[in-house]
């Protein structure tokens, strides 16, 4: 599952999403998605309950 930043977020804080807390390892620009959990290789990517892609490792 992924949320998407409402504003620019800071690598290092944590976010609360729906009581499930989740500290950020890379700045996460505004509108843009973040998982909640660790998501493998070829998972599918859900985002309001739809899947919205397939994951894909590109870290560097």
């Amino acid at each position: 599952m992924v949320a998407v930043a409402p504003c620019p977020l800071e690598k290092g804080i944590i976010c609360n999403v729906d009581g499930q807390e989740i500290t950020l390892i890379e700045d996460i620009a505004q509108r843009h998605k973040f998982t909640l959990k660790d998501i493998k290789k070829k998972q599918p990517i859900i985002k309001y309950g739809y899947p919205i892609g397939i994951a894909k490792d590109i870290r560097k």
